[in-house]
């Protein structure tokens, strides 16, 4: 299996398509996406929750490539944060950590049939992200013991990363054959 797509790295490519008003529109729509499913967060501590923006940013990521992956977590975290009420502040390294991950799907899942190694691979990807570089932010944050918090937050990312696959694995699918009914000409009917 070949991990990334040869579109994948046409980033002139994307860039164009990114300036196109239809692209625009489609990625304010997945920055929407975005926001909503942020509502939706199942928070057990300060310290773990369980994110479903995720499925927006991968949407996004296969719709556009990493570039629009790329720019969809941007926004996507910084109107997240000021859409939703918040009990902590502002921290940029999330929003990096969201950049970082809508590129790596585009990298994966940009023009690319959904596989279930894929998915994994994608999944896995934001596994590795949460466990790290989150992590890492909350050390900063909160001034919390890493080694606590990297234990707490392995164990919540385990139980993610069976769950995140089949959730993305499910949602990919039904993605995919929408956005071919959408690009799809439509037939002309004979009256």
């Amino acid at each position: 299996m070949q991990l990334f797509s040869k579109d994948a790295f046409a980033f002139r490519e994307q860039f164009n398509n990114l300036r196109k008003v239809q692209n625009i529109c489609l990625c304010g729509l997945f920055v929407a996406a975005y926001v909503a499913l942020s509502f939706m967060n199942l928070k057990l501590t300060p310290y773990l929750e369980f994110r479903f923006a995720f499925l927006a940013l991968a949407a996004a990521a296969a719709y556009g490539g990493p570039i629009m992956g790329m720019s969809v977590g941007i926004a996507g975290d910084v109107v997240s944060f000021f859409a939703a009420p918040q009990t902590g502040p502002f921290f940029p390294g999330f929003t990096i950590s969201y950049a970082i991950l809508g590129f790596a799907f585009g990298l994966i899942l940009y023009r690319s049939k959904v596989t279930p190694a894929r998915i994994f691979t994608a999944t896995f990807f934001e596994f590795v992200e949460a466990c790290t570089l989150n992590t890492l932010w909350l050390h900063f944050m909160y001034g919390m013991e890493w080694k606590y918090l990297f234990t707490i937050r392995l164990v919540k990312c385990i139980v993610s990363l069976g769950i995140n696959t089949v959730l993305l694995f499910v949602f990919m699918k039904a993605f995919c054959k929408i956005i071919a009914s959408v690009l799809t000409p439509a037939s002309v009917s004979r009256s």
